[in-house]
């Protein structure tokens, strides 16, 4: 750990950001120097405030320009999709990035010059965490660590949204209709696009061979009524599964199958019994030894949905402030806590 604190934005201001910021304000190594919101009505209000805490001294902003020009190490960025135009020009500033959503391995994408070029202009570094809170693809890649031949790797998840906010439970597409959904271009299929590049850098990290990639998406019906935090009507979406694969000559070499429900009570017996029989995470690696393993978080789900999240990404500061500027792979973060 260096001698003076890790200076650190914190841009958008979410449940996960919140959570942040409490981790921030509480950690001797870690400095809060500014907050970007996407809000008009936390454009001006203390970050402390907005998380729940004491004042903190860092007044939110929605001028960009105005939190670029801050003296930071690192950005917290907590984008509810993936928004390369903004994380272009912070890499630019100088700043590192730590993004929740997406910049896994983001080489597929044709933006991907452009983030090259700010990040060596920049000299600065970019990471990608997120996804449960990004175990799906380390333990897939732990995983396969024992065995002496791979053929293919399958990882399922399962993770209720009532504990969302309404805003993503609504951005997911839960309460819409299958037709709305496939016709429209937003909702999971543009969210979740960004799963091919986990199965290209399991592929990637094992030494499977990858020619193609597809994603398919399904969607569950409510069996009836929810209306809690938002609202959904029987027969619109309750449950939802992404599945996500690269493929060599037409068969699977990396699945990943992301399955998200607002609670059982709600959708259909034959999609629970679809999910993980334990846990929250099930891993199979078809290979010599072929095996099967499963991750499950004995906390609140709170905790699991959300905070873990927050957390994985508040440790990996330390790593990427002080990697070599460019992309820093999540299976480059094998770090212990800031926090033990």
């Amino acid at each position: 750990m260096r001698d003076q604190p890790y200076r650190v934005i914190q841009w958008f201001t979410g449940d996960i950001a919140c959570h942040q910021i409490r981790l921030i304000a509480d950690h001797p190594n870690l400095e809060l120097v500014g907050a970007f919101v996407w809000h008009d009505e936390k454009v001006g209000r203390d970050a402390g405030e907005i998380a729940g805490i004491d004042p903190l001294g860092v007044i939110a902003t929605n001028d960009i320009d105005e939190i670029l020009a801050v003296d930071a190490d690192v950005v917290l960025y907590n984008p509810p999709r993936e928004r390369y135009d903004e994380v272009v020009k912070i890499l630019a500033s100088g700043k590192s990035v730590i993004s929740i959503m997406g910049a896994w391995n983001p080489k597929r994408y044709e933006v991907w010059p452009e983030l090259k070029a700010a990040m060596e202009a920049g000299g600065s570094s970019l990471h990608g965490t997120g996804l449960n809170p990004g175990l799906s693809y380390e333990l897939a890649i732990l995983g396969s660590s024992v065995c002496h031949e791979v053929e293919s790797i399958e990882v399922k998840t399962c993770e209720r949204q009532s504990t969302m906010s309404p805003v993503f439970i609504e951005k997911f597409g839960f309460g819409r209709t299958e037709e709305d959904l496939r016709a429209g271009e937003d909702g999971a299929a543009e969210i979740f696009e960004n799963l091919l590049q986990i199965t290209n850098l399991i592929c990637e990290e094992v030494g499977l061979p990858h020619d193609d990639a597809k994603i398919s998406f399904e969607y569950e019906p409510a069996t009836k009524r929810y209306d809690e935090k938002f609202l959904i009507e029987e027969g619109t979406m309750a449950g939802l599964v992404i599945k996500a694969q690269s493929l060599y000559q037409g068969v699977p070499k990396a699945t990943v199958e992301v399955r998200f429900l607002i609670g059982t009570g709600w959708v259909s017996e034959e999609f629970l019994a679809a999910a993980p029989s334990t846990g929250w995470i099930e891993v199979k690696i078809n290979g010599t030894p072929q095996h099967r393993f499963f991750h499950e978080m004995l906390e609140a789900e709170k905790i699991v949905r959300t905070r873990s999240t927050g957390t994985k990404a508040i440790n990996a500061i330390p790593l990427v402030v002080e990697a070599d500027p460019g992309l820093v792979l999540p299976t480059m973060t094998r770090m212990p806590s800031l926090f033990a």
